[in-house]
């Protein structure tokens, strides 16, 4: 297996000898020519008894210089279509389908009915400029031949034996044959992408077969067929490096389009709507992983769905740990495949209708912190889902499962589960508004495989009578029930005078059947009364003004606000398993009912919010800009459903954004009472002080709260532009409460002309043990997609 692989990278990253590239290509630098009013060789055709032989074409001038006649137009029994006219000096050849030619000499042969352009040669046409020695202008066609010209256009300059332009689906494409194309706008590129025959679609992508990366006088790269986009997306990538976990490796990633038809002139796939990005990576202390990622571009990327990956790697040391973490029993077969997907089935004038898929399957629970630490730190266990959804300008209804595929995490199913949403909207004409809630499912929790053998081992060695045997009992014991929830609510705005008045009222069931515990059937009730009251005051200030602080004028709106919140419910005993509970957190609740999504943890609460929100606005780029906001509030309990509270803390949360170069954001809460309360700080400031350097810097501090551990975090990232090519980037991240620099990051940036380069490395402190990488970044400017990518924060 390692052998032939072996072969086949070599193959791949190193090329036999392979043609010399065409000479450099000259910067384009179009002439500067004055036309004469009147066209003497035209005036002199017209006078011609064999004019209609000789006339140029309408639609097309020529000027120069000099002007010679090889041959009279009235000698002898020669004919005037024999006639050849030469041009001498700074020639200029027009046409009407606005074509435009400069060279030094131009020979006008009426029996062929062409033009000879010689010396220097330029042609403009659409944006595009052709250079080279010599070119033919065909007088029938309005057309060059383009044979050992160079073609430039943003971002690339092409040097072909021939170009040839077609038009595919109303595009103009570029057909060149034993092509060079580079980005390097110098007399001597630094490199040249080499191929047989090269299909150049601007702005989008180019196809070459039998391709050569060649640097100086090296072929660094043979591949038999590569399309290359413009889109970083599509294409070749190569990511080098190394960290302690994985050893040496290299990724290697290459994107291409599927579906749809083959041209057979162009090569291009017409139609082509599925994104295919194949992987192949090599980890010296992992082995070879490979897989395939599809994305299907129809869809918009920023619904956050249509995406199939899978990914596989026969691990050699799979229980390696990362973390200081032991692992036992992690077999070699890794994998992962993840399917993300809405398909539409039906769509009506008011409702659409679609198949709703996100599943994730995984091999063990190392795998995302093994080779996807991004998407572990964020969310280390994937739900998978199931459904069918109705989606209304007025609600929303699912019909849906969440499955277990993985066991090693604890979580819980659904099977299945309706839910219906109807959005705050009119009731029936009136003034009122309703909104609604309704949930109907299947439920149940367990544990994760490891915990439970944990538990069950513990539980095994334990004496008769042990007092802990009773809570390991409770924990083994599945959670689990049906239940109904339900819950409407109706609310109208009110304007008296000033203020702004919301009264709000709500009722509510939640039944459980079949329940896994002590009780077989439990029934709570839930009603709920809010009132929302509101003002605002503002000021103009005119003549605050500042172009150094981006003010122009200012508006300072004011608005006190209150907000009572009351609900009654019946409480679950304590032994009852709850499955959408809360959910540890450093920021207040929310306190609508309709919007409290843990409602098993639904408790009695009488609530009193006093806040008041301030805003200063000026205006900027023909709108208005938030230039700082700040919002105070604090809640009063009457009834506390937590942690048996008078106050809460004293929360401002505040945003500066005064100039592009600056932001500031602060969240701060602190106790204004004697309790017990915890205290957060939480901050982060953008600076870029000048062109050449800019920070980052944030801090977070937590104290004394009840779940959440002690926190004094600060996290400091810069850039700083040495000069025109090199830059330094560093990213730390310091825990004062232990003194522990958890993370070191450096990276090094180097413009080469043509190519940028970057290379980076950072420590981890793991606590248990220390974690090193290492990365390297090295694309062409031009071209993002022909690139090594560096992500150190990733890994």
């Amino acid at each position: 297996m390692r052998r032939p692989f072996a072969l086949f990278f070599l193959t791949f990253l190193l090329a036999a000898s392979q043609d010399d590239l065409p000479t450099s290509l000259p910067s384009p630098t179009p002439d500067t020519l004055t036309e004469p009013d009147e066209d003497p060789i035209s005036d002199l055709l017209k006078n011609s008894s064999q004019a209609p032989f000789t006339e140029l074409p309408s639609g097309v001038e020529i000027y120069g210089k000099t002007i010679r006649l090889d041959g009279s137009l009235n000698q002898g029994n020669q004919k005037a279509s024999d006639t050849i006219v030469r041009y001498i000096g700074d020639i200029q050849l027009n046409t009407d389908t606005g074509l435009k030619a400069y060279a030094d000499l131009a020979v006008t042969n009426f029996s062929k009915k062409t033009v000879q352009l010689s010396g220097n040669v330029s042609l403009y046409q659409d944006g595009l400029v052709y250079r080279g020695e010599s070119s033919v202008f065909n007088l029938e066609t309005k057309s060059f031949e383009t044979k050992d010209l160079r073609l430039g256009f943003s971002p690339i300059m092409l040097k072909a034996k021939s170009i040839r332009q077609i038009t595919s689906d109303g595009r103009k494409v570029f057909v060149a044959e034993d092509a060079g194309i580079t980005t390097h706008d110098t007399e001597d590129p630094a490199f040249w992408l080499q191929s047989k025959r090269a299909t150049i679609f601007p702005d989008d992508k180019i196809i070459f077969k039998d391709f050569n990366l060649r640097i100086g006088n090296r072929n660094l790269l043979w591949l038999p067929y590569l399309a290359q986009p413009f889109d970083a997306n599509r294409g070749y990538l190569i990511a080098p490096g190394g960290q302690t976990n994985l050893g040496a490796f290299v990724k290697n990633r290459y994107g291409i389009m599927l579906g749809g038809e083959s041209d057979l002139e162009t090569g291009e796939k017409k139609g082509a709507w599925l994104l295919s990005q194949w992987h192949a990576d090599l980890y010296s202390n992992k082995g070879l992983g490979m897989g395939v990622d599809f994305f299907d571009t129809r869809l918009e990327s920023k619904d956050g769905y249509g995406w199939l990956k899978i990914y596989h790697i026969d691990d050699l040391n799979p229980e390696d740990e990362r973390a200081g973490v032991d692992r036992t029993n992690i077999k070699p077969n890794r994998f992962r495949a993840e399917f993300v997907h809405r398909i539409p089935f039906l769509e009506t004038q008011d409702s659409r209708y679609s198949f709703d898929a996100n599943l994730t399957l995984l091999s063990d629970q190392y795998y995302l912190e093994d080779f996807d630490p991004s998407l572990f730190r964020i969310n280390r266990a994937p739900d998978n889902f199931l459904g069918f959804t109705k989606r209304s300008p007025n609600s929303l209804t699912q019909l849906g499962t969440r499955l277990r595929l993985n066991d090693f995490y604890q979580s819980d199913t659904r099977l299945p589960e309706f839910t219906h949403d109807w959005i705050r909207q009119p009731f029936l004409d009136t003034p009122l508004l309703y909104e609604s809630q309704t949930l109907l499912g299947i439920y149940q929790e367990r544990l994760a495989k490891f915990q439970r053998d944990s538990l069950q081992s513990e539980a095994d060695a334990l004496l008769a009578g042990d007092p802990r045997f009773d809570q390991i009992s409770r924990l083994l014991d599945d959670r689990g029930f049906t239940r109904f929830h339900t819950y409407h609510e109706f609310s109208l705005p009110i304007k008296a005078g000033h203020l702004n008045v919301v009264p709000r009222f709500g009722a509510g069931h939640t039944n459980y059947q079949a329940v896994q515990g002590p009780d077989d059937a439990i029934g709570r009730t839930h009603i709920s009364a809010n009132i929302d009251v509101s003002t605002k005051f503002n000021k103009l200030l005119p003549n605050f003004k500042s172009d150094k602080w981006g003010i122009d004028g200012a508006r300072h709106i004011i608005e006190p606000y209150s907000s009572l919140s009351w609900l009654s419910t019946n409480d679950l005993d304590s032994s009852f398993g709850r499955i959408d509970r809360l959910t540890p957190t450093s920021r207040p609740r929310q306190r609508q009912v309709g919007r409290f999504t843990a409602v098993d943890d639904l408790q009695d609460w009488s609530i009193l919010r006093l806040g008041m929100r301030n805003r200063l606005v000026t205006r900027r780029d023909s709108g208005m800009h938030d230039w700082l906001t700040m919002d105070t509030y604090f809640d009063a309990f009457i009834e506390d459903p937590e942690l048996d509270r008078d106050f809460s803390n004293l929360y401002n949360d505040i945003r500066w954004n005064p100039v592009p170069w600056l932001e500031l954001d602060l969240e701060t809460q602190f106790p204004v009472s004697t309790t017990d309360n915890f205290t957060e700080v939480a901050s982060s400031m953008r600076l870029m002080p000048d062109d050449d350097f800019e920070f980052k810097v944030g801090y977070r501090h937590l104290n004394n709260h009840p779940v959440l551990r002690d926190s004094d975090r600060i996290v400091l990232e810069t850039f700083t532009r040495l000069n025109d090519y090199w830059g330094i980037g560093t990213h730390h991240r310091l825990e004062l409460v232990d003194s522990t620099l958890e993370l070191q990051q450096y990276n090094i940036h180097y413009d080469f002309d043509s190519f940028v380069g970057s290379a980076g490395f950072f420590i981890r402190n793991n606590r248990s043990q220390d974690e090193h990488g290492i990365m390297f970044n090295f694309g062409i400017k031009e071209i993002p997609s022909l690139s090594l990518p560096i992500k150190i924060g990733a890994q």
